[in-house]
């Protein structure tokens, strides 16, 4: 009954002319602190608009203080920990669906930190979220990692996880790019075509690293990429977002896209920053 609802307000995360979701997760200050990048609204809003995202993560604290998303998608994240937990991947409900909606989501996400020791914890968090969203009309983005540190099933034990969330009905999946962006095709077998998988951007690296991501993700048809801390620890933000753009847009290759000298306006904004 709500299916056509969830697809409807997904559709608010996807850029209309490359298909691909560009979503910003600004959810690090509840898990790390006010870290570098997200210690003032008033400096996040400067450089946040639905010209640049197709949607932000925000706990629901912080998306009031941002006043919603500007234009954009707005997903609350329902569980977290802080980094000083004795189990900080054992991520905690804090707050609910039903909260979500009266602050006008449009999705809602969790974190799923995969180890022996949280696997069951996960799955039956899935499982609530999910029955309680959907029953909202509201999409589900889970983030799925593997904490086990096994290298060499790494790939083999993620698919396990993302069967697992897709499984329990989940609408969207965000996962760490496979070490060789090669076996991207391999990571999304048999998932893409059902269900959204946005790779995550990780840590603050060489934006040629970001963009070359972003060529991948249209090289190999995922869903787009949710990225944090490699686009708000930036001088400019908004930049990187509109290069990101311009190669879901163009596929353009990496380094093309990196090269290409700055338009007046985008000098503009890196200068202002």
């Amino acid at each position: 009954m709500t299916e056509m609802a969830r697809k409807r307000r997904w559709k608010r995360f996807v850029d209309r002319e490359s298909g691909k979701a560009l979503v910003v997760p600004l959810d690090h200050g509840l898990t790390m602190g006010p870290i570098p990048g997200i210690g003032r609204p008033q400096d996040i809003l400067r450089w946040l608009s639905a010209e640049v995202a197709t949607g932000v993560v925000l706990h629901k604290g912080f998306a009031e203080r941002l006043g919603g998303a500007p234009g954009c998608g707005l997903m609350i994240h329902l569980n977290g920990s802080l980094t000083v937990d004795a189990q900080p991947d054992l991520k905690q409900l804090v707050t609910s669906v039903e909260a979500a909606v009266r602050l006008g989501a449009d999705a809602v996400s969790i974190q799923t930190n995969f180890s022996a020791v949280t696997a069951s914890h996960n799955l039956r968090l899935i499982g609530r979220v999910v029955d309680e969203a959907h029953a909202w009309g509201l999409p589900v983005l889970t983030m799925v990692y593997d904490k086990s540190r096994d290298v060499e099933r790494g790939l083999e034990r993620m698919r396990h996880f993302m069967r697992a969330a897709v499984e329990l009905g989940v609408d969207t999946l965000k996962v760490a790019a496979p070490a060789q962006l090669e076996r991207m095709p391999e990571l999304l077998d048999g998932v893409q075509e059902h269900t959204p998988v946005l790779l995550a951007g990780g840590a603050l690296a060489d934006e040629r690293d970001l963009l070359e991501l972003a060529a991948a993700v249209v090289r190999h048809g995922a869903g787009g990429i949710c990225v944090g801390r490699n686009v708000f620890q930036r001088a400019a933000p908004a930049v990187t977002l509109k290069r990101l753009l311009q190669v879901f847009r163009s596929g353009a290759s990496a380094e093309l896209n990196f090269a290409r000298p700055l338009a007046q306006p985008e000098r503009e904004a890196e200068m202002a920053v």
